[in-house]
C-alpha cells in the first residue's frame, strides 16, 4: 500500500479541536457546520486493513461489502449489493455500480479485489478470517474461492479490517468510499474528515468532524462538559450521573454486543492448573457475578455465564448464580490440590492482567483478585498499556478481557478468534480437538436455523468445560450535546459507522 509516513506528533485533545478552526461550542466553524467527537482508542497506523483500533477507520470514511443491520443484526449488501454461493466454497459479489472512491476512481471489483488481497497480505488476522484460497475480478463482478466450505465468509467481511481502499493511491491516510473523507490524520492526534459530495448514498448534513481518542474516561467527559467536544463515546458508568443532571447534555446507554470475561493462559507458568478443569471451575466459582454488576457497573450491565446473554437464537439458558468459595475449594481439591483450614495449604501466586481502555476491568480485576486472596490464590495485578500485545507475550496467568462475543447475529467472528489454535483472539492457546470440530462444521453449514441451534450447543460446550469466565455484559454508553441529532450509540465500535451522513448539529 502507497501510504506515505506520517509524523506522529502527540496532541491532547483541546489543542487538537483549537487546531481545527473550533470557535465555539455551538458547532459552527470557519469551515462550516462541523462536529466533534471524542473516542477511546488511538490509532496505531494509517493503514486501514492493518489498524488494530476501529474507532477512526469505521467511522463514516469507509466501508465494507457487506454491513450489519443495527435494528435486525441481519447482514445486508453495503458495497456489495449482492451475494451468493451454491457450496459455500465458492462465493461470487456483485460490487454496486456508481459507487467512487475519494479520489475520483470508480469502485470496480478490480480495486476491491487489491484491497482485499493488501489485508491479507498485510495483517495474518484477515487472512486468517477470510480462507481465501483465490480472488478474481471481472467488472463489477467478484469471485471468491475459499480453502474450505465457509459459510461465515459474508459476516467476516463485516470487520473493520476489510474496508475497501484504493491501495494504489499514494496519501497520507486510506481513500475511501464512505460519506466523509480524511482532509488530515494525525494517529497520535487528531483526525479531520471532510464531506464528501460524490458519496452514492447521498450527502453527509455535516460539513466536518474532528475526532481524537483519549482512553482516560474522565477526560472524555470533561471534553464534553468544557463544551470542546460534541460527543464523546464510552463516558464512565460513575459520570452518567453527573452528566444527565446537566439539561444541555443527554446520556445513551443500549445492550452492548461485547462480554467482560476472565481468559486464561494454557501454555504459560501455570499452564499444568488451566488445563486441569477442576480448577477452572474453583476459578469461576469465586466470581460473585451479581456484585459486579450492581456496583463496578453501577446496573448497567446484563449478568453472563455464557459468552452469548439474552434471549437470542444462540444463548444458552442461564444457569444460576454460581459465587460459592466453598464450592471453589471443592473443586480444588478435585484438581489434586491439598486444602486446609478453608484455604489452599500451598498459596499459588499468579499473574493478572488487565488494563484502563475499559475502566470497568481493572475494578474486576481487583475483585476477583479479593475474592482470590480469601482462598490462598494469590493474584498479582500488572495494568497493562497496550494488552493485546501484553497478552501476546504469555508472561501472564490470567487476565480481564473485553470481546465483542454477540457480533453479526451469529457468534461467527468470536468462536474462531477465540476457540480456534489460529484465532487472533486465542492468546490463551485452548486448544479442543472436540470443539475445534464443531466450529469447523458451523462453518460449514448455510442454514440459518442449524447455524444458530449449533452454535448454542457451542456456547453450552464453552460454558460446560469452563474456558473462560464469563461475567457481565455491559451496555455501551455515549453522551452528547442536546443540539446533536442523528446520533446512533452503536452496540460495539467494529460493525456499526458513528460518523454517518445523518449525523447533525445544530
Amino acid at each position: 500500500m502507497k501510504i506515505k509516513a506520517m509524523a506522529a506528533a502527540l496532541c491532547v485533545a483541546a489543542l487538537a479541536l483549537t487546531s481545527c478552526g473550533i470557535e465555539d461550542g455551538s458547532g459552527s466553524s470557519a469551515d462550516g457546520k462541523t462536529l466533534n467527537l471524542q473516542t477511546v482508542f488511538a490509532a496505531n497506523t494509517v493503514d486501514a486493513q492493518l489498524n488494530r483500533t476501529s474507532f477512526i477507520m469505521n467511522s463514516g470514511t469507509t466501508e465494507t461489502l457487506i454491513g450489519l443491520d443495527r435494528n435486525t443484526n441481519k447482514l445486508y449488501g453495503w458495497l456489495a449489493d449482492e451475494w451468493s454461493s451454491e457450496d459455500a466454497q465458492n462465493w461470487t459479489f456483485h460490487i454496486r455500480e456508481g459507487v467512487k472512491f475519494h479520489n475520483g476512481k470508480d469502485v470496480t471489483a478490480e480495486a476491491v479485489k487489491k484491497s482485499l488481497e493488501h489485508g491479507i497480505e498485510v495483517n495474518p488476522g484477515v487472512a486468517t478470517a477470510l480462507k481465501a484460497e483465490s480472488i478474481e475480478a471481472d467488472g463489477q463482478t467478484l469471485k471468491i474461492r475459499t480453502t474450505q466450505k465457509y459459510a461465515s465468509l459474508p459476516s467476516e467481511l463485516v470487520h473493520y479490517n476489510n474496508v475497501i481502499t484504493d491501495v494504489d493511491a499514494s496519501t497520507d491516510f486510506p481513500i475511501g468510499t464512505g460519506a466523509f473523507k480524511f482532509e488530515s490524520f494525525d494517529i497520535k492526534g487528531a483526525a479531520r474528515l471532510t464531506r464528501f459530495d460524490d458519496y452514492w448514498d447521498g450527502k453527509a448534513k455535516l460539513d466536518s468532524v474532528t475526532m481524537t481518542a483519549n482512553e482516560d474516561a474522565n477526560a472524555r467527559m470533561l471534553s464534553l462538559q468544557s463544551g470542546q467536544s460534541d460527543v464523546i463515546y464510552r463516558p464512565s458508568l460513575e459520570s452518567l450521573d453527573a452528566i444527565s443532571k446537566d439539561s444541555n447534555l443527554a446520556v445513551d446507554a443500549v445492550p452492548g454486543s461485547r462480554v467482560y470475561h476472565l481468559i486464561y493462559n494454557y501454555k504459560g507458568a501455570h499452564a499444568n492448573l488451566w488445563n486441569n478443569i477442576e480448577f477452572r471451575k474453583g476459578v469461576d466459582a469465586l466470581v460473585d457475578r451479581e456484585a459486579i454488576a450492581k456496583t463496578i457497573l453501577r446496573g448497567r450491565a446484563v449478568v453472563t455465564d455464557n459468552p452469548f446473554p439474552g434471549d437470542l437464537p444462540t444463548s444458552p439458558k442461564q444457569l444460576e448464580s454460581t459465587y460459592n468459595p466453598e464450592k471453589a475449594l471443592e473443586h480444588f481439591k478435585a484438581a489434586g490440590l491439598e486444602v486446609k483450614d478453608g484455604k489452599l495449604a500451598e498459596p499459588i501466586s499468579m499473574k493478572l492482567a488487565t488494563y484502563n481502555a475499559r475502566p470497568e476491568l481493572p475494578q474486576i480485576a481487583q475483585a476477583f483478585q479479593d475474592s482470590a486472596a480469601k482462598v490462598g490464590l494469590n493474584m498479582e495485578i500488572h495494568n497493562a498499556e497496550n494488552i493485546d500485545e501484553y497478552l501476546a507475550g504469555g508472561d501472564w496467568d490470567v487476565a480481564t478481557f473485553s470481546l465483542a462475543t454477540l457480533t453479526r447475529g451469529d457468534g461467527s467472528y468470536f468462536v474462531n478468534g477465540a476457540f480456534m489454535p489460529d484465532g487472533a483472539q486465542n492468546y490463551g492457546g485452548v486448544d479442543d480437538p472436540e470443539l475445534i470440530a464443531k466450529i469447523n462444521t458451523f462453518n460449514e453449514t448455510v442454514n440459518e436455523d442449524e447455524r444458530a441451534t449449533q452454535m448454542r450447543e457451542i456456547a453450552e460446550d464453552i460454558r460446560s468445560k469452563a474456558y473462560n469466565c464469563y461475567i457481565v455484559s455491559p451496555y455501551e454508553t455515549a453522551a452528547y450535546k442536546k443540539t446533536v441529532t442523528g446520533w446512533f450509540t452503536p452496540s460495539n465500535e467494529f460493525e456499526f459507522q458513528m460518523v454517518t451522513k445523518d449525523l447533525d448539529i445544530e
